[in-house]
């Protein structure tokens, strides 16, 4: 019987090295959705404002992956789980991811003027009277991200990530035994 004892603090390598792995399912996937406007087809179903966002997608993508799969890897998944359980962690990570881009690309633009003023040496009363100009584009960007990027990325994601975390947890399991 093989007895795991789950740590409260800090990331194991095992959870860190998962979220690495979702994080490059996550680039893979936006980069892919990506090259989908390459398609007429795709390019037409696809706003200019998504296309714009699109570009930004990848980063966002990386940094949500990471994230979400050292959560979910940590929660889900122990060294005594089956590489099944790994294949249900990495889906559950895609979906998360998928999920989670729209949230940071519409944080990343409510956050700007803060990190332009930061950066520019501007007033905070100048910010602060600026700021909730940024609400509304702020909802539009993770409303534009989740319509257009999502339905994209969780065609590649989902699976991808279901396979790497087969794979992960199979690896892991027959090097800890």
């Amino acid at each position: 019987m093989v007895v795991t004892r789950r740590r409260t603090t800090g990331l194991s390598r095992r959870e860190l090295g998962a979220g690495a792995v979702a994080a490059v399912a996550a680039l893979v996937a936006a980069l892919v959705s990506l090259v989908s406007l390459s398609v007429p087809t795709v390019d037409s179903l696809v706003s200019v404002d998504a296309r714009y966002w699109f570009g930004y997608a990848p980063g966002f993508a990386t940094l949500a992956g990471l994230v979400v799969g050292a959560v979910v890897w940590r929660r889900l998944v122990s060294r005594a789980s089956t590489p099944g359980r790994g294949a249900l962690a990495g889906a559950a990570t895609g979906l998360g991811t998928v999920v989670a881009v729209p949230f940071v690309a519409g944080v990343y633009v409510l956050l700007f003027p803060v990190l332009l003023g930061l950066v520019t040496g501007t007033s905070w009363d100048t910010v602060l009277h600026v700021l909730p100009g940024y609400v509304q584009g702020a909802v539009d960007v993770t409303r534009t991200m989740a319509v257009d990027w999502s339905p994209l990325a969780v065609v590649v994601l989902v699976p991808l990530d279901a396979l790497l975390g087969w794979a992960y947890q199979r690896g892991s399991g027959s090097r800890g035994r």
